[in-house]
């Protein structure tokens, strides 16, 4: 029961912010056109992108806390050692992501029209790289403790936040740099919240950098780091070949139904940081078992009804939310990426699981195995059926990971086996 206890608390910390993401995206659809709304939500994507900047950090301290849940001392080396290097590492990450700036408009294939307002946008949108990671940083520190009722107040209150302001901003002054101003004020918002939220555990904590913490921290982090490296590949790799290949006109086709997919995803999402805490801790095999199993059902029966009710629904969705333009584009690649989203759901069990027995190096030597021949398939997909080659590429992808990752995951639960 503790599971779903915690799953649900996971979930509602996306309930409102979702309530307010989808009609502001909508808005921001509307309002930006299909060019502008199609850069804004690429770059969210390099935002999410710059989660490498954390080097794997974040999990690292999540599995951290939790295996070192009674050491005091410990605790306050983990904290301190992470806080330093990820505030260092995510500035100078910011800095060279703003010296790209100019590269990164060149390859959008962005209007002339538009160039100016774009470029002046990713350089705010940059500086809320090292607020976007130290925010993610200090929730860890509540996740391994399994503290997910205050976790999801902070995400509830500073999602929101972020998911609203850009709208709000619009509404005053509507262009791509109002929208994107407002998300930097959200996201330092929401780090402020967090900061109030763990003060006494980051003052107590103190400001050394711990060199023996670190190197055990990196040491699993620096798998999750390659996984974190190819991963954005997959995950927007396909909204920068839509862009390159058939012009940024053409992306927010793709990036609308495929932003609901991604709120979707935090229902999977919310059960395995569940899973991933709890699992770390297991003591016997039993309890890692019954867990596993648990997860999987849990999984299975939360998100099959979900595809198959917004599968039937498409259309309807699309209209209403993005009007007649997007329901006519959009409609089947929804669909499409529907499917991929249930299996890209039941993925989320033998990941977490692989990375909970500190086997990290195989989902990252899995995601490596799977890069090259993503990346030829999308390019290859989209050059011959456009935008919805891209949601074939994705799908099929999602589905082939899943059934990979179920496999190694049954080959590290059988060799963990003799060790607890």
């Amino acid at each position: 029961m503790g599971l779903i206890k915690n799953s649900v608390w996971n979930l509602a910390g996306y309930v409102i912010p979702t309530a307010i993401a989808i009609p502001a995206m909508g808005y921001l659809a509307r309002v930006l056109g299909v060019e502008l709304f199609g850069v804004y939500t690429l770059a969210i994507a390099i935002v999410g992108y710059a989660g490498i900047f954390d080097i794997g950090l974040t999990r690292a301290i999540v599995r951290e806390i939790a295996v070192y849940r009674g050491n005091v001392d410990e605790r306050k080396k983990i904290i301190s050692t992470a806080t330093i290097f990820l505030f260092l590492f995510s500035v100078a990450g910011a800095i060279v992501i703003s010296l790209c700036t100019p590269k990164i408009i060149s390859l959008l294939n962005i209007t002339a029209a538009n160039q100016s307002d774009v470029q002046s946008s990713i350089q705010i949108l940059v500086w809320t790289i090292p607020a976007f990671l130290l925010n993610q940083l200090w929730m860890s520190i509540l996740e391994g403790d399994e503290r997910f009722a205050i976790l999801n107040i902070q995400r509830s209150f500073g999602s929101s936040i972020i998911a609203g302001l850009p709208a709000l901003f619009v509404l005053f002054s509507p262009s791509l740099y109002s929208a994107i101003l407002g998300l930097a004020v959200g996201r330092l918002l929401s780090l402020i919240i967090a900061f109030v939220i763990v003060r006494n555990e980051i003052i107590n904590a103190g400001f050394m950098f711990y060199r023996e913490t670190f190197r055990r921290m990196i040491f699993f982090g620096g798998w999750i780091t390659v996984s974190n490296i190819i991963s954005p590949v997959m995950v927007y790799f396909d909204r920068f070949v839509i862009s390159g290949s058939l012009g940024a006109d053409k992306v927010g086709y793709y990036t609308a139904p495929s932003e609901i997919v991604s709120r979707l995803g935090l229902i999977p999402g919310a059960l395995s940081r569940a899973v991933f805490p709890k699992l770390s801790a297991a003591k016997t095999y039993g309890e890692l078992k019954n867990n596993i199993k648990f997860a999987y059902l849990v999984m299975g029966l939360g998100c099959l009804p979900l595809v198959v009710v917004l599968i039937l629904l498409a259309k309807i969705i699309m209209h209403l939310w993005l009007g007649e333009e997007y329901a006519l584009h959009s409609q089947t690649i929804f669909q499409i990426l529907l499917v991929g989203f249930f299996f890209n759901s039941i993925a989320q069990i033998p990941f977490t699981v692989i990375q909970s027995l500190g086997k990290a190096k195989y989902t990252a030597f899995l995601h490596c195995l799977e890069v090259v021949p993503y990346l030829v398939l999308l390019y290859f997909l989209v050059n011959s059926y456009g935008v919805l080659g891209a949601a074939y590429a994705w799908t099929i992808r999602v589905f082939v990971d899943c059934l990979l990752l179920i496999l190694v995951s049954r080959k590290c639960i059988a060799k963990h086996r003799g060790k607890i």
